[in-house]
């Protein structure tokens, strides 16, 4: 054992020695590739940088990411889609004052008709959206109800105030500096009363009037408001595209209650989504005052919310009605409760009797059990006669 020991001791200095004489040579050989690569290669921002100044022109601007899906496609992909399950048939072109939009006819097929059906869908959706608004209009018909359900059109979108540009600290300290100059300049002027007041030179035009330099005034900069903002790019104020995005709803309204009155379908009732709901209460109220008569005509509401465009609140809209009106909550409903709260309210200090309002707390708005509600509330209180 100790000449083990002993030939290990023997052996430590020589493994160190070898061991320092590689960190060594490793050490001296780095720097040198490093400077090699540092030749060879080029710092992208030192790159980007030759290249702006070579070609006189800044880098290019990346392109601004689009929506995938905008507006106007959405519902164009809706006939596609059916186009390709061979149910263009359904398509159907309506025009509601110099626009025109489409809707998703069904006739009933049971052989007992009840009436016609006009389904709206809720805010960013369309007229065959799956949650609710498609299973309505195909489930419908086996209970003979014939459906329309129709494009709805976007809501304009507040356009943001443009920023106004914030000076820095080097700009507010020329300014002062300079203000600080204009001062001194000022009081020696006016202490050297034997100099004459035009001493030094005026700079003027080319007519040789003299030039003066005009403050721009604060109030004229703060009047550009957003509302001319959005003017200036479209040519209308905020109130006027909400006005013609409320008369757009109510045209579309009337278009497809026209329709379903062409194709003979006399005793409707109005389905509501979302937001949609108020502008279907305001169409049953102008309807209701239009003809004074409110036979032939009731509305269903699933998961109401209030339109942040409409003048009136949807309660203010429910309690002048005389239909029967269902009003249908469910788990994902955005209203909050106290809304729905005021609601109930409203219609029970009118005794509006025909009115009822259901929590569904623990079904979604496509379930089943929302759809035999409905189907058995308008066998209740809409069922319809066919005309000899």
């Amino acid at each position: 054992m100790s000449l083990i020991r002993d030939i290990s001791d023997t052996m430590k200095p020589m493994f160190a020695c070898r061991f320092a004489t590689c960190l060594l040579l490793i050490a001296v050989s780095l720097p040198a590739f490093s400077e090699e690569e540092e030749n060879e290669s080029t710092p992208p921002e030192e790159t980007a940088e030759q290249a702006t100044d070579d070609s006189g022109s800044p880098a290019p601007v990346a392109p601004v990411r689009a929506l995938p899906y905008p507006d106007s496609e959405r519902h164009q992909s809706i006939i596609e889609h059916l186009a390709l399950f061979q149910r263009s048939d359904e398509v159907v072109t309506l025009v509601a004052g110099p626009d025109s939009f489409h809707g998703l006819f069904l006739r009933e097929q049971s052989g007992r008709p009840q009436g016609g059906a006009l389904i709206l869908h809720d805010i960013e959706q369309h007229a065959h959206w799956p949650e609710l608004v498609a299973p309505l209009r195909e489930a419908l018909t086996d209970y003979g109800w014939t459906t329309l359900a129709i494009e709805l059109p976007t809501a304009p979108v507040e356009r943001l105030p443009i920023r106004q540009p914030v000076p820095t600290s080097t700009d507010a300290a020329l300014e002062g500096g300079n203000t600080s100059e204009d001062d001194t300049t000022e009081e020696d002027t006016a202490n050297e009363d034997a100099e004459p007041a035009n001493d030094e030179p005026t700079q003027e035009d080319a007519d040789g009037t003299a030039i003066q330099d005009i403050a721009p005034d604060e109030g004229s900069v703060n009047a550009t408001t957003e509302s001319d903002l959005q003017e200036s790019d479209t040519g209308l104020t905020a109130e006027q595209k909400r006005k013609a995005y409320t008369e757009g709803i109510a045209g579309r309204i009337r278009s497809g209650l026209g329709y379903l009155a062409s194709r003979g379908q006399l005793n409707n009732v109005v389905i509501a989504h979302g937001d949609s709901a108020v502008w279907a209460a305001n169409a049953v109220q102008t309807r209701q005052r239009e003809t004074e008569n409110s036979n032939g005509l009731v509305l269903v509401l699933v998961d109401p919310r209030e339109h942040p465009l409409s003048p009136l609140r949807l309660s203010q809209v429910l309690e002048t009605l005389e239909v029967p009106v269902l009003d249908i909550l469910t788990a994902e409903a955005r209203s909050s409760s106290w809304q729905d709260k005021q609601r109930m309210g409203a219609m029970k200090r009118r005794h509006r009797d025909r009115y009822q309002q259901i929590h569904l707390s623990s079904a979604s708005a496509d379930s089943n059990t929302v759809l035999r509600r409905i189907r058995g509330w308008l066998r209740t209180n809409a069922a319809g006669t066919e005309l000899p």
